[in-house]
């Protein structure tokens, strides 16, 4: 949605609000667990000689034991603000230099500062905009096609951007309560003690964003000509390997999925969209996860994750895989991706857990998931992140079947994608958030994204088996949900005696012409 709107910021100051007493009327779903202290950062861990260490860890233990809660909260608030609000402000830093270097818009980063300010001071931040008369729509295309913004739309595209800066601060506020409860650990790469060296090494930062910029250029002439089908041109269409749909140079990104510059860009240029808070986002389903495990291990006893097997469908690059891996390092994980590109990177992104006390054995698939090969019933949990709003109905329709296949009677789906039509009454800007979801499609290639937006969720898992049982979080501009395989997904009448399946090494190829081999 940022981006949706980020052609028509060409560069209005923010407007001060309209102020109504009115809150937003559904809050995120939040997890309180009283018996749970704060979820502390991890300290850095010294070069002590090895007879020194255990000692010093009982010690530092026995130090955190006796902090009180009200001081470890304190400690916790100091060092999560901190971090995001570097995060925030780098990010933002980054997007008005895209906007400069893709020629097509030009944000004013003072005056996205400036409403950053307002949504952290405001003291009312959840306050309700009224949306009834919006126009965005209209002004976004008007803006996309280069003509200039009245006062009136200036001052409504402000106003829209303000008020996405606001659910963003809200958004982290919905966290930190979270870390403050103990429902999920502090997160790894917002601590420098346990963050990868490549998110905080100014050398390696510095080299990122100077190839998303570059890169971001391109993307530019991409969207300017509508080329956004280029991979047709090196790859033809497979079922049994790469789909029609899948071959898109979906955001206009170059090389689509399929190569290992897209896949060591990714996660940057998605961070970059969303102010640096994908990860965030990503991570509101996570007290979903942790109500599920607590109830696994009360059953069957372990903690940690022992004993569970979880498959993430569609894994990119492994980045959320990581926080569940951080979470419940014990539980056995599998990834299963389409693309050899962005299964490395899931591999070098879980390294960090090999050779680890009690970690898990994790598993690198290769596999459309549409026909994954695993047996019936033979995972505890599937996750599942920002795949449907990419894949045509009836690609989304053999995937949830799929996902109820593969689960346990019992076991949880936990399902993070899009905000759909209709969530931005949770935000207080309904009618203005459709619109953007209705154009952001056009702005950043995303051919089945206006379809996925208007999916029932509940219905279409529902047919498989798959209920959900608690209502969904809309966090910003996603949405995570948890279902549960209540039923065992009945088989087509006549359907064939299903075959071993053997399971997809990953496969690793660096150009066209070795992918054209591979197939």
């Amino acid at each position: 949605a940022m981006s949706a709107f980020a052609a028509a910021a060409a560069a209005p100051r923010v407007a001060a609000p309209r102020r109504v007493s009115e809150t937003r009327a559904v809050r995120a779903s939040r997890t309180r667990v009283a018996a749970m202290s704060p979820s502390m950062p991890v300290a850095p861990e010294l070069p002590l000689p090895d007879f020194l260490r255990e000692p010093f860890k009982q010690v530092a233990e026995r130090l955190e034991e006796a902090l009180p809660a009200d001081a470890k909260k304190q400690v916790l608030r100091a060092q999560y603000t901190s971090a995001v609000g570097l995060r925030l402000a780098f990010f933002l830093s980054q997007g008005v230099l895209s906007s400069r270097v893709s020629g097509s818009s030009n944000i004013d980063g003072a005056a996205a500062a400036a409403a950053i300010v307002k949504a952290v001071l405001d003291p009312e931040p959840r306050a309700r905009v009224p949306d009834a008369e919006s126009n965005l729509g209209n002004i976004v295309r008007n803006a996309a096609d280069g003509r200039a913004l009245s006062e009136a739309e200036a001052a409504e595209v402000s106003q829209f951007l303000e008020q996405h800066l606001t659910c963003i601060v809200n958004l982290f506020r919905d966290e930190l309560d979270h870390l403050e409860n103990g429902v999920y650990k502090f997160p790894y790469d917002l601590n420098p003690a346990t963050a990868p060296a490549s998110q905080w090494n100014p050398v390696d930062v510095f080299e990122l964003s100077r190839d998303t910029l570059t890169d971001q250029s391109d993307v530019s002439k991409r969207r300017d000509s509508k080329q956004g089908q280029e991979l047709l041109e090196k790859f033809a269409p497979d079922p049994e390997r790469y789909p029609a749909y899948y071959l898109q140079n979906f955001h206009y990104q170059t090389d689509g999925w399929l190569s290992s510059d897209s896949a060591r860009l990714y996660d940057f240029q998605v961070e970059t969209l969303f102010l640096g808070s994908a990860d965030t986002m990503r991570r509101q389903v996570l007290p979903y996860v942790s109500r599920y495990v607590n109830a696994f291990h009360e059953k069957n006893g372990g903690t940690n994750g022992a004993g569970m097997n979880v498959l993430d469908v569609a894994s990119g690059t492994g980045r959320f895989l990581t926080f569940l891996r951080d979470n419940w390092p014990a539980a056995n994980y599998t990834a299963l991706e389409l693309s050899p590109h962005y299964l490395e990177a899931t591999r070098v992104n879980n390294k960090r857990f090999e050779n680890v006390d009690g970690s898990g054995q994790l598993t690198l698939v290769e596999a459309n998931c549409e026909a994954m090969p695993f047996p019936d019933n033979s995972f505890d949990a599937v996750t599942n992140v920002y795949l449907f709003h990419e894949m045509p109905k009836e690609a989304r329709r053999n995937a949830a079947k799929e996902f109820a296949r593969v689960l346990k009677p019992g076991g949880k789906l936990f399902f993070v994608d899009s905000a759909q039509v209709g969530d931005g009454k949770f935000l207080g800007m309904e009618k203005a958030f459709d619109q953007a979801l209705e154009r952001f499609p056009q702005f950043n290639h995303e051919p089945y994204y206006r379809d996925y937006s208007l999916t029932d969720l509940r219905q279409l898992f529902g047919e498989f088996g798959l209920v959900a049982e608690e209502e969904p979080t809309v966090a910003w501009v996603s949405k995570c949900w948890a279902f549960t395989k209540k039923e065992a997904v009945e088989e087509a009448a006549g359907a064939e005696a299903e075959t071993a399946r053997e399971v997809v090494e990953p496969v690793m190829v660096d150009d066209a012409d070795e992918a054209a081999k591979a197939r």
